[in-house]
C-alpha cells in the first residue's frame, strides 16, 4: 500500500499541544459582539422606553355655544344683502334690508359680534317670519375661546379619558410649518351623534357626512391652549400662523391615550 510522503510526515511529527487553537475567525467574534450589543440595546429599550398609544379623528374649531340660526321676524322682499358667509362681523353690522308690503325698508343688523357661517338669502327673495336668514356663531361670550370639537369613532371613544392630551392640526395652517395646537380633553359625549344633531350644533357650514366618516361618532370637546401674544390667539408647537383661524375650520386630532413600555406587550 502506497502513502503520500506528506501524510507520512504528519504521522511521524509530534503533536502540537503548545499551539493556540483558533475556534472562530475574527469576523465571527465581531458579529457576536454586535449581536450582543443589539440584543442588549433592544432589551433596555423594551424595559425603559415608552411608546404612545394614540387615537386619530377629525373635527372642527368652534366656540362653546355652537352655531345659532338667525330668522326673519317680518315678511318682505330682500332688497340688499350687506354681508357674506365666512366673515366676522360686529354687533350692529347690517345683514340684510327687506322692503315690507307698506313700502318701508327694514334693515336687520347683527345682534352680537359673530362669525357668519352661512347665508340663506339672496336679493329679490321673499321672506316670511321664521324664514332662516343666516347661521352665525357668537363671538362675544366672556371666556368663550375657540376650541376643538372632535368627532371620534364610537368604537374608539371608550378609550378616551378626561385629561388626555391632544395634538390638533388645522387644515388652514400646515403642521410642517406651524406645528400643532395643544389641548386637553374636558368632555366625552355619552351618546353617538346623528346627522341631525351635528347640523343643529354646527349649522349648514361643515360637511356633516365627512365628519360622520361612514359610522357613528361621539363628540369630544378639547379646549386649546391660548397665547395672547400669538396672531392666532392660540399656542402652537412651532410658530403661530399670521392670521386668526375661522370657526368651523377643519382640523385633525391625535389623542394620546396611554404611554406603555414595550416589554408589557410580551408580558400581556
Amino acid at each position: 500500500m502506497m502513502f503520500r510522503r506528506q501524510a507520512l510526515r504528519r504521522l511521524e511529527a509530534p503533536e502540537e499541544l503548545d499551539e493556540v487553537v483558533r475556534l472562530a475567525t475574527v469576523p465571527g467574534w465581531l458579529l457576536t459582539i454586535a449581536l450582543l450589543i443589539t440584543t442588549g440595546t433592544a432589551g433596555a429599550w423594551a424595559v425603559l422606553g415608552t411608546v404612545e398609544r394614540t387615537v386619530r379623528a377629525v373635527g372642527v374649531l368652534v366656540h362653546s355655544n355652537g352655531v345659532s340660526g338667525l330668522d326673519a321676524t317680518s315678511s318682505g322682499q330682500i332688497v340688499k344683502v350687506w354681508t357674506a358667509a365666512n366673515v366676522r362681523i360686529t354687533k350692529g353690522t347690517p345683514i340684510y334690508s327687506a322692503q315690507r308690503s307698506d313700502g318701508t325698508v327694514q334693515t336687520v343688523a347683527a345682534p352680537w359680534d359673530a362669525y357668519v357661517v352661512s347665508l340663506a338669502i339672496n336679493e329679490g327673495q321673499l321672506v316670511q317670519p321664521g324664514t332662516r336668514v343666516a347661521e352665525m356663531e357668537r363671538l362675544d361670550t366672556p371666556g368663550d375661546a375657540l376650541q376643538a370639537v372632535v368627532f371620534v369613532p364610537a368604537r374608539s371613544a371608550p378609550l378616551l379619558r378626561i385629561g388626555n392630551t391632544v395634538a390638533v392640526a388645522a387644515a388652514a395652517a400646515p403642521s410642517p410649518v406651524f406645528g400643532t395646537m395643544v389641548g386637553i380633553v374636558t368632555s366625552v359625549g355619552a351618546f353617538p351623534e346623528t346627522p341631525e344633531s351635528l347640523r343643529a350644533f354646527l349649522g349648514g357650514g361643515p360637511d356633516v357626512q365627512s365628519l360622520l366618516g361612514g359610522g357613528s361618532v361621539v363628540r369630544v370637546v378639547v379646549p386649546l391652549t391660548t397665547d395672547t401674544a400669538s396672531p392666532s390667539g392660540l399656542a402652537w408647537t412651532k410658530a403661530s400662523p399670521p392670521f386668526q383661524l375661522n370657526s368651523t375650520s377643519e382640523i385633525s386630532a391625535v389623542f394620546t391615550i396611554a404611554r406603555e413600555h414595550p416589554i408589557s406587550w410580551l408580558l400581556g
